[in-house]
């Protein structure tokens, strides 16, 4: 039986969200889009990627609510973006008018992956988020730096836990929190958090409390989250005898160290003015290079971009095309999915290595996966193991990584892991 239900606003996200629970011994799937939800079997943990991070702030307000609004479950969870990316303060208002909710926490920090909140303010690996690559995104940026301006046109009454009181403990911040709320109105009350033990205070009370309460966090919180009942989860087994399939469309300056790193010989790399105005035909040639690889050296890492001057160069062809940037990247990331598609249908379906919230879906959804069973493992922090339910890739095994997540060595050792050596 369900006891807890997530939804997220991206795949990467929410495989990342569901691994916290899986690896914790809870069966939990992860649901590749909104309209597949029906059709899950039960799980202890049920993950909805809503796919709302770049849609009109009406359309991710709407898929939020028709999400959670059939949820009766004990816990809920409405994950977003560590670097606060996407819709945030409409998708959270959202998911709190659908449950309900008397009490919002929200603590989007993963320190294990460099996301942490001081004083109200989020920071990535030091910086203000609105001062990294995340801050540049090119549709949806962080517009705060301080959580609390997330909610400040919001109509709900918003407080401020700090460190000083997060630090001392679930007792403490319980006692701050029914203090704060002097009526019966929703209260959204966001939260200082630097270390793991900050995030078990504030997911500790949250589950103390008598009234409703909604968690807002990324994997980093989702990690604390506790879930009523037994665990009833069990692993996955890597068939190695597949082949290996890595599509990479993230332009983060990590993911583009990462394939760097990789053997040229392992990788083939999208033709990117072609995609702007023929992605069908860019995919098409992409999938025969891809598929000469895979007969050669058993797997390949299918990417667009390999450095910056790539992303400026596809953005120029695509003006010159008279093509808007939005469309351009769509046109790219379907011309990787084509191929990627292509690729992995020759023959016995590949194990996946999928980086990129965009490109994962798009991979996932051509080849008709209905959801992903997570494993409870990772490669690293953030990058999780999971298998294909349904469509033509089902039992595979799949690992999804977000663009800005991982050491130098992320996709290398991703590849390794599904069998695909680095030489």
């Amino acid at each position: 039986m369900t006891q807890c239900v997530v939804v997220a606003d991206d795949l990467t996200g929410s495989c990342d969200a569901g691994h916290e629970f899986a690896k914790r011994g809870y069966d939990t799937r992860v649901v590749v889009s909104p309209r597949h939800d029906a059709s899950m079997p039960e799980s202890d943990v049920l993950v909805v990627n809503t796919e709302s991070r770049y849609a009109a702030p009406e359309v991710a307000a709407e898929r939020v609510q028709t999400a959670f609004e059939e949820a009766d479950e004990a816990v809920v969870f409405k994950k977003v973006d560590s670097t606060l990316r996407g819709n945030v303060r409409v998708e959270v208002e959202a998911a709190l008018e659908a449950v309900g909710a008397d009490f919002v926490l929200v603590a989007p920090a993963f320190p294990a992956n460099g996301r942490l909140t001081a004083g109200g303010y989020h920071l990535v690996n030091g910086q203000l988020v609105t001062d990294t690559p995340a801050g540049q995104d090119a549709e949806r940026p962080p517009p705060h730096d301080a959580l609390s301006e997330f909610f400040a046109e919001s109509e709900y009454a918003t407080e401020h836990l700090g460190v000083e009181v997060v630090a001392r403990g679930s007792a403490a911040v319980r006692e701050a929190l029914v203090s704060m709320r002097s009526d019966d109105e929703p209260l959204v009350v966001t939260c200082d958090a630097l270390t793991e033990a900050h995030l078990t205070a504030v997911a500790n009370a949250g589950a103390d409390l008598t009234e409703q309460c909604l968690f807002v966090g990324s994997g980093g919180l989702a990690r604390h989250i506790l879930v009523p009942g037994a665990a009833s989860g069990t692993g996955i087994d890597i068939d190695e005898t597949r082949t290996a399939v890595g599509v990479s469309g993230s332009v983060a300056p990590e993911t583009l160290a990462q394939i760097d790193g990789l053997s040229r010989e392992r990788r083939r790399k999208l033709d990117l003015e072609l995609a702007v105005t023929d992605p069908s035909a860019a995919g098409a040639d992409l999938s025969s290079r891809g598929m000469a690889a895979v007969d050669t050296h058993g797997g390949v890492l299918l990417h667009s971009a390999e450095n910056g001057s790539d992303v400026e160069r596809t953005l120029a062809a695509g003006e010159q095309a008279g093509v808007d940037d939005t469309m351009v990247r769509r046109r790219v990331t379907d011309a990787l999915a084509t191929a990627a598609a292509d690729v992995v249908r020759d023959g016995q379906p590949s194990n996946l290595f999928l980086t990129g919230g965009a490109t994962a879906i798009a991979v996932l959804d051509r080849l008709e996966a209905l959801a992903l069973r997570m494993s409870g493992d990772a490669v690293e922090p953030g990058i999780p193991l999971a298998s294909v339910v349904g469509g033509v890739a089902d039992g595979a095994t799949v690992i999804t990584k977000a663009g800005g997540f991982g050491d130098e060595q992320a996709i290398i050792k991703s590849l390794a892991r599904l069998g695909l050596a680095n030489e």
